[in-house]
């Protein structure tokens, strides 16, 4: 049996006060029911979205179940098919960039102006299963493409060597591809990362995954996003498919001056057909920017990036910030080419900056 909501006479009576008229009892009566439908309301909304998120958590773990099963098969599988040729499965890849810069390819077929994949970023898109931000997180990304079907790491840190993510900046600091990714078969990412715990048995696994990297978009250049999910995260790749394209591997120098103490630098590499997107060469943050050798060469973070080799100019860019305000900057374009050496300066006003780019076709 439901409960009556009293009059506002009744109420009124019973503390003493004057009598309301019939029209304010009844203003009373429709604002208290309206008030309990509201609260009915708020109460089937809130149930109406734990069950949607329950849903959403349901097919999140129904996924990262089978991609980790396919994970765990993906090492058998691929000692089964590779390791009579390729040799371990840890093996990472043996083919370098430069591979044709100064040489041509003995045979005819054995490189060209294949189809590759590009990789411009990968962040820690979603967490679950009660893990917090911020995350200190160690493990290895690798892609293994047909050229050798070995792993051509693009992130690789030990447990001592974490790297903290915030829920700001969840973004992984990559270190390669060592070459260019190619693309006449899908390509494979194998990942393996996890979270640091208080001690080694306490560690936790971010992802585990060995994913077939299939596009359904066509070849044409394009930014795009894949999201890949474990039991206790998502992982978001950025990344292009580029036809027709050269591998440039880019290399950067103090020519004259001094970089500046408490000066961070990035150094960006994107094409003109997708510029939005940028391949992060550098970005030294609070660190130190590493000058080494004679040269006076900067050692980059990563260093190869693809270009399409026909309608696409390669653009660098050096920024020299204070925190997030921009000092100085500088950008060059370059027209590709088949082989041999690219070079430029970028002068900042404080130093000058050399950039050399190594342009070579990619091996089958």
């Amino acid at each position: 049996m439901g409960i009556e909501t009293p009059s506002i006479q009744a109420v009124v009576a019973a503390n003493g006060g004057p009598t309301p008229s019939p029209k304010e009892d009844g203003m009373a009566r429709l604002g208290a029911e309206a008030k309990d439908e509201m609260v009915a309301l708020h109460a089937a909304e809130k149930a109406a979205r734990a069950e949607e998120e329950e849903d959403v958590d349901d097919y999140y773990l129904a996924e990262a179940d089978d991609n980790e099963a396919d994970a765990r098969e993906f090492r058998d599988t691929w000692n089964r098919l590779f390791s009579g040729v390729y040799g371990c499965f840890e093996d990472t890849t043996k083919i370098p960039n430069k591979r044709f810069t100064f040489k041509k390819p003995k045979w005819r077929d054995a490189a060209g102006l294949p189809t590759t994949l590009q990789i411009f970023s990968l962040k820690v898109a979603w967490i679950r299963g009660g893990l917090q931000w911020p995350l200190h997180v160690f493990g290895m990304v690798a892609i293994r493409d047909s050229v050798d079907q070995n792993r051509n790491m693009i992130f690789d840190r030990s447990r001592d060597n974490c790297q903290i993510l915030t829920q700001e900046v969840p973004y992984l600091k990559l270190t390669g591809p060592s070459r260019a990714v190619e693309f006449s078969d899908p390509p494979t990412f194998e990942v393996d990362l996890k979270v640091k715990g208080a001690t080694e048995s306490n560690d936790r696994c971010l992802s585990f995954l060995a994913i077939t990297y299939i596009n359904y978009e066509g070849v044409h250049s394009r930014h795009l996003t894949r999201e890949y999910h474990s039991r206790l995260s998502t992982l978001e790749f950025a990344l292009d498919s580029m036809s027709f394209s050269v591998e440039a591997t880019i290399a950067l120098r103090i020519t004259s001056g001094e970089w500046p103490s408490g000066f961070r630098l990035k150094f960006t590499a994107s094409t003109t057909s997708i510029s939005c997107a940028k391949v992060i060469l550098l970005d030294s943050g609070d660190d130190k920017v590493s000058v080494v050798g004679h040269g006076r060469n900067i050692k980059l973070s990563r260093s190869v990036v693809s270009v399409v080799r026909l309608v696409e100019l390669l653009k660098v860019c050096a920024k020299a910030l204070q925190g997030d305000h921009i000092v100085a900057g500088r950008r060059m374009l370059f027209k590709p080419q088949k082989d041999g050496v690219s070079v430029g300066t970028l002068r900042l006003g404080f130093c000058t900056l050399g950039v050399t780019i190594y342009w070579s076709l990619i091996g089958y």
